[in-house]
């Protein structure tokens, strides 16, 4: 909405007001400008089951009460986002 300025000689000036962009959307803002344009990441070919359980025989040295430490780790649930629950 237009707001009434008085200008130096008494003429009136017509001034557009402004309103303020919240904080949260200049943040953002501020960030996706300062950001490198970067080409979008190939994504991994899934992991199976299998391959998995594999790898942490591989890690643990063969032993089944390592390899239940390493699959039943809340680090590895983090990092696949979903739970593996093994039963001996």
């Amino acid at each position: 909405m237009a707001k009434t300025a008085t200008a130096r000689k008494g003429s009136s000036l017509r001034s557009q007001g402004r309103r303020v962009m919240p904080a949260l959307r200049r943040v953002a803002r501020r960030v996706k400008a300062s950001r490198k344009e970067q080409p979008p990441a190939a994504r991994p070919e899934p992991l199976t089951l299998g391959e998995l359980i594999a790898a942490a025989f591989d890690t643990a040295g063969g032993e089944l009460a390592e390899v239940l430490k390493v699959v039943g780790s809340p680090q590895l649930s983090k990092a696949l986002g979903r739970r593996v629950v093994l039963v001996p």
